[in-house]
């Protein structure tokens, strides 16, 4: 454990063997053992000097100025394990750091940054730009359109903007040389020399490839935004041509990348916090963003998938990325693209490493490529998507979601049942009532986006952010992001609740409308007292057909759901019009499933009301009874390749993947679901009764991650609200 951490009684720490060396156990000691108080004080410190520096300055200027007295004056530590230069210091505040602490969180309004650091992450970089052009290309570019913009008398607003730009490529810069000083001052020569390099040059080898992306990365993410969950990209595309060049010339070894990667991978756990955001709150288990700017958000790396031109779907990095995975990690999150014709040696590594219960998932190409034509890219950008954080789409660097709404199907069920029509109803006048509201509700939305849309000409060049100089377009443009500024500024529709509305429809059509068994009126009374007098009907209603189970009627009304969505989006999207707009469907609803159930009526698929809705893609809880072939055969038949993302968090029973033949049965039922038309998947491999012993023995279960939904987080630093949630989908699951 490096000296930096090795904070406390020293003897906590002696049970925990010496796993991949110095660099991984520091990184598991501190997932296990950071204080939960742990907090970014000094960054804090050096922020708040600068907020009185910059007062009163336009704040293009604030975030350039801003950003130089933060990186020129905060500390470089560094532990003579690190190959990649940058990390930030923490510590407990005491009595009088506290009251620090506190005094900041006011002055910013609630925010642990103050208000002209505006930047929310949640996407991917132009990471190719900046290892072609590195931080001096990008300055001069910024440069070169400032120059061409005052020579043609443009207003000052948007010089403001470029000068502000230029300032920050230059604070970067700059910290890139005192972390050579640093590393120089303790011996690290090598790690130095790579950070001397890219302060000035782009990068020419693998080593100063790595490092600048961590560079840029650990500076955003410990620094700059809030909950940044970044993702770093295709690193196996974005780095071959670095790696095969320094194997050739003899510069690197295999085993020396591959200690880089796990350097880099340390370092994304290194900077996170401890808790879990989505169902913890304000318990003591959780840091919070205000305290660590990373708390438990989740950065990404992809892996594998179609590339342009005839470049195969994996390469030499693509295995070493896989293979130097620590599955006890929370970070990064391993997305793998999923191909046909990815070779088995390496589909197997991989799915040992899920089976080892490690923070990843995957994504088919054969689905998410075709989506994205479908939103309006074309096919050579579709081919360059990622994911970040949760399960949200990406066109890397050229691509930012503005806005997210969010699409309840059995809210909107609910109220076509209960709130349209008279006793004389159909199946088909349900759906037609449902597909109204649908179309009225994705209208309102998308109508408001445009409306939001036609003022960006109005409120541009908008305000600098930090991402806004690693994109492709706002320098060049001189505008935000957020007002237009990359090539696609889109909106994403998140569908939530599929299973549940599909169990309704299905149990509409066996019991009210195709098997008369209940009268409609019977069922409405019993939604609108939840059941309470009618328990007879709640419990025919529970044992209808249900989505997850190969059972067809159940299936067709899931297919048919998600085509009028499909339907009423494509719609709204007035795709090859002047007016058209890019919007991305995703399955996902995170854990909102849970508060999207609080306030929403009994539904016909025996749900009471204010229970959860169904999650994601999967099925409700306790629907997939026939095991997950069954389920595959389910979901294969929905039109996944209209969907841009969604997750499948699938449960499994480790003592049944067990040995060869368990992986074997692993790889083989992976990939059939994925060859049927699978989406997604993200493997938990955790049993209930190691959760539920988990819960008597924290600490016997220090580093056991749980998939949440794109994220992972360490079950014992969850509230007991949401460890008991957690064990519900593993009990209710497949």
């Amino acid at each position: 454990m490096s000296e930096l951490l090795a904070e406390g009684d020293p003897d906590t720490h002696t049970d925990v063997p010496l796993i991949g060396g110095a660099r991984v156990t520091e990184a598991l000691n501190t997932l296990r053992f950071k204080p939960v108080l742990s907090t970014t004080l000094e960054r804090m410190r050096v922020t708040r000097v600068a907020d009185d520096k910059v007062a009163g300055l336009p704040q293009p200027r604030q975030l350039a100025e801003g950003m130089f007295h933060l990186l020129d004056n905060i500390a470089c530590p560094v532990a003579p394990s690190d190959l990649l230069l940058g990390r930030i210091d923490e510590e407990v505040p005491d009595e009088q750091g506290e009251a620090f602490f506190q005094e900041s969180v006011a002055q910013w309004k609630g925010r642990g940054l103050p208000s002209w650091m505006g930047d929310t992450g949640h996407e991917c970089l132009a990471w190719d730009r900046l290892l072609e052009l590195g931080l001096s290309g990008l300055q001069q570019i910024a440069q070169d359109e400032l120059d061409r913009r005052v020579a043609s008398g443009e207003e000052e607003k948007f010089l403001e903007y470029l000068r502000g730009a230029i300032g920050v490529y230059g604070s970067l810069r700059r910290y890139a040389e005192r972390y050579a000083d640093a590393g120089e001052r303790v011996g690290l020569t090598s790690s130095s020399a790579c950070c001397r390099h890219i302060a000035d040059h782009p990068p020419s080898s693998f080593a100063e490839a790595l490092q600048l992306m961590w560079l840029v990365g650990g500076v955003y993410c410990t620094m700059v935004s809030m909950n940044p969950t970044m993702t770093f990209g295709r690193v196996d595309e974005l780095l071959l041509d670095f790696y095969l060049r320094d194997i050739s010339a003899g510069a690197i070894t295999e085993a020396e990348a591959g200690d880089l990667i796990e350097d880099f991978y340390c370092k994304n756990n290194l900077i996170l916090g401890r808790g879990e955001h989505q169902m913890g709150g304000d318990s003591e288990k959780d840091t919070g963003w205000i305290r660590n700017l990373s708390y438990d958000s989740p950065q990404y790396v992809v892996l594998g998938g179609r590339r342009s031109g005839d470049s195969a779907v994996a390469n030499e990095l693509t295995a070493l990325f896989i293979e130097r995975i620590v599955p006890r990690f929370e970070n990064p999150v391993v997305v793998i693209r999923y191909t046909s014709d990815m070779p088995e040696s390496l589909w197997r590594m991989a799915c040992a490493k899920m089976r080892e219960n490690a923070s990843m998932m995957v994504y088919s190409d054969d689905q998410i490529i075709p989506a994205m034509i479908g939103s309006g890219m074309s096919a050579e950008e579709a081919v360059t998507y990622t994911m970040h954080g949760c399960n949200w789409p990406d066109i890397p660097g050229i691509q930012r979601a503005v806005q997210t709404q969010f699409i309840q199907l059995p809210r909107i069920l609910r109220a076509a049942l209960v709130d349209g029509g008279g006793e004389e109803r159909s199946l088909e006048s349900v759906y037609d009532e449902f597909q109204a509201l649908l179309r009225s509700e994705i209208k309102a939305q998308t109508d408001g986006f445009r409306e939001f849309r036609d003022t960006w000409a109005d409120r541009a060049p908008g305000r600098l952010r930090v991402d806004d100089c690693f994109l492709d377009g706002p320098i060049v443009n001189a505008r935000s992001w957020k007002v237009g500024g990359v090539k696609y500024t889109n909106m994403i529709l998140s569908v939530t609740g599929l299973a549940s509305a599909t169990d309704s429809m299905t149990a509409l059509d066996e019991l009210v409308f195709g098997g008369g068994k209940v009268p409609l009126a019977r069922l409405r009374a019993a939604l609108d007292d939840d059941f309470g007098e009618d328990e007879h009907l709640r419990q025919l209603c529970l044992h209808t057909g249900k989505y997850g189970q190969g059972d067809s009627t159940a299936d067709a009304h899931a297919v048919r759901l998600l085509d009028i969505v499909n339907r009423e989006i494509d719609e709204a999207a007035r795709l090859g019009t002047a007016d058209e707009l890019n919007l991305f469907r995703c399955l996902e609803t995170d854990m909102r499933h849970i508060p999207f159930g609080r306030g929403l009526g009994a539904t016909p698929d025996g749900r009471h009301a204010d229970e959860p809705i169904s999650e994601n893609t999967s099925p409700t809880p306790g629907a997939c009874i026939n095991g997950p072939t069954a389920m595959f055969r389910s979901m294969s038949k929905l039109p996944f390749d209209r969907i841009n993302s969604g997750a499948l968090n699938l449960r499994m029973q480790p003592a049944q993947f067990k040995g060869e033949e368990g992986l074997d049965r692993l790889a083989h039922l992976l990939r059939t679901y994925f060859e049927m038309g699978g989406l997604q998947v993200q493997l938990s491999f955790a049993s209930v009764e190691e959760l539920r012993d988990a819960q008597k023995h924290p600490e016997r279960y220090r580093d056991l991650m749980v998939r949440i939904t794109g994220y992972s987080a360490a079950f014992v630093d969850m509230t007991r609200e949401a460890q008991d949630e957690i064990i519900r989908r593993e009990e209710m699951g497949c």
